[in-house]
């Protein structure tokens, strides 16, 4: 098997992060910034944010910009402006390759700024770990492979910071950083030629530990809970582990019954039965799609 055309179906195929924000401009309560400012500043920053809570991201990163102009060192607008371009991204065609990577590089910029400004930001990191993510799943083969340990590191780096933001009690910067690192442990094969080509390699025991901080963290999430599922069933699977297998099963059945918060919910309620009665599959699981870990091993 070419290391490199692997790289593209497994790593490509497990950047979901790229999902897991979608819906966090709307639904968010009040928020407060930081440091004082002048009244043309705060009315900047208020028109902004409401800007952004009504998804009109192209005019709200105006806004952005003048701050980030007018404040250099703040890490948390330029995570914001981050955030915006990834968004913008994302709302064009799959097939329109060339629009998606020109936002996704604004969006990988912005959060490069943000990390230059504070390198202890786990906001930041999270948008670059997203904007990497859908750079990869745009750019092909040599993307993927080739950030697939950056991400891993960002991933474990930004956990450990122990970032305090949150839009709303259902989209955490925290849970949202541990759901990356399980679908990203779970997903990644636990090979050891893997780890020497690429420079990281699977953990499902890690995988498990993270969606269960995520849940703990944010619990009413269906996304969530349907990566429980997956990281059980897959254990189970691989282990021969009935006791897994069926836990996995019974945490499927009660994230189907839970309420829709996002957009996405429905699709994860769907992949959710596909689970439920295809649990072999539960290893290749990714919101992006289905990949078949036997043959890409061949």
């Amino acid at each position: 098997m070419d290391a490199v055309l692997f790289g593209i179906r497994t790593l490509g195929a497990l950047f979901l992060i790229a999902l897991l924000a979608g819906e966090s401009a709307v639904a968010s309560g009040p928020e407060a910034w930081p440091p004082p400012m002048d009244p043309v500043l705060t009315a900047a920053w208020e028109k902004g944010l409401a800007l952004e809570k009504s998804e009109s991201f192209a005019e709200s990163s105006k806004q952005y910009e003048l701050l980030a102009r007018a404040l250099p060192t703040s890490a948390t607008i330029r995570w914001r402006l981050s955030r915006n371009y990834w968004r913008l991204g994302e709302r064009l065609p799959t097939d329109d390759k060339e629009g998606r990577m020109e936002w996704f590089r604004v969006s990988e910029r912005w959060a490069d700024e943000a990390l230059r400004a504070d390198p202890e930001c786990g906001e930041c990191v999270l948008w670059k770990v997203a904007s990497l993510g859908r750079i990869a799943t745009t750019g092909g083969v040599i993307e993927a492979a080739g950030s697939a340990s950056e991400v891993a590191r960002l991933i474990d780096y930004g956990i450990a910071l122990r970032p305090s933001h949150a839009d709303n009690e259902r989209n955490v910067t925290l849970a949202n950083l541990y759901y990356a690192g399980a679908a990203f442990y779970r997903v990644v094969p636990d090979w050891f030629w893997l780890g020497l080509v690429i420079g990281v390699r699977g953990d499902n025991e890690r995988a498990l530990e993270y969606i269960r901080n995520a849940i703990e963290i944010s619990g009413a999430r269906i996304d969530y809970q349907v990566e429980l599922g997956a990281v059980l069933l897959c254990i189970g699977h691989d282990d021969g582990d009935e006791r897994r297998l069926a836990e996995g099963q019974r945490v499927l059945e009660q994230a189907v019954a839970l309420a829709d918060f996002q957009s996405t919910d429905r699709y994860d309620r769907e992949h959710a039965h596909v689970l439920m009665a295809e649990p072999d599959r539960a290893c290749g699981y990714s919101r992006d799609g289905w990949i078949d870990l036997s043959e890409a091993a061949r």
